[in-house]
């Protein structure tokens, strides 16, 4: 008896060592990630929903700062705005870093007026707000973007609501419906919001200027203010400045007569308007489509993953501020459980999750050439 009861107690305290080490043996491996603010929405979104086996809480702060922070190695991997090529802390860039395309987005550009009509800028003039070149809603310039006759582009679709290209790769135009465009603007002053943080977002808007108004752009930056500090020093008022996405949309929703620059879901968030873009003589709003339209044609580097944008292409109904946000991660982690954890969760986070919901971001094809692309660089993350 006193033998049965000593195996009882001890297959008792075995059992319950399994029960007390089993949920260890299957709990996710918890990362640390962060980086660029406009994609905060559609990550937080999707972290619920990750992969049983990774979890995180994403660290919304910069473009830069997640590049920074994958030079020191605080974060297991990072979004980025723009192509991680120049060391933000004076560390030397990992050397397995590489970059995984993750979120096709358009920039929005917001404003806030009294009207509930639909403002149209073109391309050039936006460029010309942000240089301090035009600083009235009445400015002729932005009175003749208002006052005349453009054509709005659809594409054509599959049944699985993907766009059809042609034998070139070019997305296949539906229809072309022209319009007439007559809104009557406020002889008020132009309040520019800028990104003062070190910003992706900022890095690929400005870059598209110095393509499409080279005169007033000579240069870009990944800080708004060191890109022309005469013109925002000189006057506080008009120029001001706010940390993240969603600062910047929060200031200009507090000033009237302001305009900002940021992904299109924190407009509505903070009583903003999305302006439509006249580019090429196309009235183009900033949505999905016209985002797609534009990186269907831009040429990506398979070694490094990184895409070249031709923001002066002349194809229908694209959107010329129109942004690939990267996934920072490493080929060798030294570590296989975080390897793993990592990939799944980058693959979960482009190619799946955005399928569930309208996030403002576009939904990586796999058979795309972006999406071979991303496939690839994500089969080589590792330990």
């Amino acid at each position: 008896m006193k033998l049965s009861r000593s195996l009882t107690l001890v297959t008792a305290a075995a059992t319950a060592a399994v029960v007390a080490i089993a949920p260890s043996a299957f709990a996710a491996t918890t990362l640390t990630v962060g980086g660029a603010s406009s994609v905060k929405s559609v990550v937080n979104a999707c972290v619920p929903t990750l992969p049983s086996t990774v979890s995180f809480a994403y660290d919304s702060q910069s473009s830069g700062v997640g590049q920074s922070n994958m030079e020191t190695g605080k974060y297991d991997f990072a979004f980025s705005d723009s192509a991680h090529t120049t060391s933000q802390s004076g560390t030397a860039i990992n050397a397995s870093e590489i970059h995984v395309p993750a979120y096709v987005w358009p920039i929005g550009v917001q404003y806030n007026l009294n009207t509930t009509k639909q403002v149209a800028i073109s391309a050039v003039n936006v460029a010309k707000i942000f240089a301090g070149k035009i600083t009235m809603w009445n400015d002729p310039a932005l009175v003749a973007d208002n006052s005349r006759t453009v054509s709005v582009v659809n594409y054509r679709k599959d049944a699985s609501g993907k766009i059809v290209k042609d034998a070139k790769g070019n997305p296949q135009v539906l229809s072309t419906r022209v319009v007439s465009q007559k809104v009557s603007l406020p002889a008020q002053p132009i309040t520019v919001v800028y990104r003062s943080d070190s910003s992706g977002t900022t890095d690929n808007f400005t870059t598209a200027f110095t393509k499409i108004d080279s005169a007033d752009w000579a240069s870009h930056a990944k800080v708004f203010a060191s890109i022309n500090p005469k013109t925002v020093t000189a006057d506080p008022i008009h120029f001001q400045g706010a940390s993240g996405s969603a600062g910047v949309a929060a200031l200009a929703g507090k000033i009237k007569y302001s305009i900002t620059y940021a992904e299109t879901s924190f407009a509505a968030a903070n009583g903003l308007k999305l302006a439509s873009v006249i580019n090429n003589g196309d009235l183009v709003l900033p949505t999905s489509d016209a985002a797609n339209g534009f990186i269907a044609t831009q040429k990506i580097d398979s070694a490094s993953g990184i895409v070249t944008y031709d923001y002066l292409n002349a194809n229908k109904g694209v959107y010329p501020f129109t942004v690939v946000t990267y996934a920072l991660a490493l080929t060798k982690y030294g570590n296989a459980d975080k390897a793993a954890a990592v990939k799944s969760a980058i693959d979960y986070l482009t190619f799946k999750c955005t399928k569930n919901g309208d996030y403002g971001f576009t939904t990586i094809d796999p058979t795309s050439p972006l999406g071979k692309i991303a496939t690839a660089q994500i089969a080589k993350l590792g330990a």
